[in-house]
């Protein structure tokens, strides 16, 4: 653990100890490097140190994830929706669906037309090979955003997937907040990336929400290593925003697609700050 984290032996003095100090002035200096030593040391061997850590995320972790209330909680805007539905045409949104060319399938022409805001969100955790301090702290603050989001008007779900989904929090059952993001401090990456699956199980937790109403938020670097055609499968959604967690070339493109199939947005989330922000955007 000292070798990996460079403020580790002023955050943990002694053995199994922690100070809790220590580590603010360690997020005061750099955060992402603070936030990937907590989820470290949430998962570490010795219960005690584990212990702690845990209390010390269940503090810090819920501020760094309150986006705020959705502010179109509510109200009825103006939506793009897929053209089984009636409204005007979407010039825009089903060029950007068909990719550019001519749409061929009427699957792909979206129309506008006035709906209720967003009433359900599914954050969707992908936890297959890199999924680790960093990557495991950021999964913990997205979850906290959404948890603090809920309401008797917003239902909300949370999956961590890699070839198979888990659901830690089901939109039809109620878990206090610590207890889910316990269990994301709990994960490590492995397996391979199974995002049509996924994205399948997102379209089922939000399916007893009336269309124009459900949100998917995609946590991954959105590159699939098995299973179908991702893309296909995020047609079926509402609205798909993709919070990327990988800044190379391919991996943006790769959220892209997704995310204009799924008619959102791709958001960067690398780090602690574009993550938050993001989270505003696509929550607002």
């Amino acid at each position: 653990m000292s070798a990996r984290h460079a403020g580790f032996d002023e955050v943990s003095p002694s053995s199994g100890g922690l100070d809790a100090a220590a580590f603010e002035r360690q997020m005061a200096q750099d955060s992402d490097a603070a936030l990937g030593m907590l989820a470290d040391l949430a998962a570490a061997t010795d219960p005690g140190l584990r212990a702690q850590a845990r209390r010390l995320a269940h503090r810090l972790l819920p501020p760094l994830g309150r986006v705020g209330e959705p502010r179109r909680r509510g109200t009825r805007r103006m939506v793009s929706r897929p053209a089984a539905d009636e409204g005007d045409l979407d010039v825009d949104r089903t060029l950007e669906r068909s990719e550019g060319r001519r749409p061929r399938d009427p699957q792909e022409l979206v129309v506008r037309q006035f709906a209720a805001a967003p009433r359900a969100v599914c954050l969707l955790v992908d936890r297959s090979g890199s999924m680790n301090g960093h990557a495991v702290a950021l999964a913990a603050v997205a979850a906290s955003a959404v948890l603090s989001a809920s309401g008797d008007r917003l239902r909300c779900s949370v999956v961590a997937f890699s070839s198979d989904p888990m659901i830690l929090l089901s939109s039809t059952a109620r878990r206090p907040p610590a207890a889910v993001v316990d269990d994301l401090l709990s994960l490590r990456g492995h397996g391979s990336t199974n995002l049509s699956r996924a994205l399948r199980v997102a379209a089922e937790e939000l399916e007893a929400v009336p269309p124009g109403g459900r949100t998917t938020l995609l946590l991954s670097d959105a590159l699939h290593t098995a299973g179908g055609d991702p893309v296909a499968a995020a047609g079926g959604l509402d609205c798909l925003h993709v919070l990327g967690t990988n800044p190379d070339g391919d991996a943006v493109a790769a959220g892209l697609r997704l995310a204009r199939r799924g008619q959102g947005r791709f958001l960067p989330a690398t780090r602690l700050a574009e993550l938050t922000h993001s989270l505003t955007e696509a929550l607002a």
